[in-house]
């Protein structure tokens, strides 16, 4: 995801200054369980894709955002 994030924020073709929004969602070790969890990965606004860096992008896990769809 950085490199993809990084690579896209770099084309000023196709990506406007702060390079916008990238998000991925993967599976990995939660550091609290142990468990195997699905994560979504994403930078949001205010950040230059183009030189993020992996500390640059916010986790969510996906059980607790399915959870809000019935707020």
């Amino acid at each position: 995801l950085v490199y993809r994030s990084n690579v896209l924020g770099s084309d000023k073709r196709v990506t406007n200054y702060g390079g916008g929004n990238t998000s991925s969602k993967i599976w990995q070790k939660d550091p609290l369980t142990g468990e195997s969890v699905e994560v979504l990965w994403v930078k949001g606004s205010g950040g230059d894709s183009a030189s993020i860096k992996i500390d640059g992008f916010a986790t969510l896990y996906m059980d607790k955002l399915r959870g809000l769809k019935g707020l």
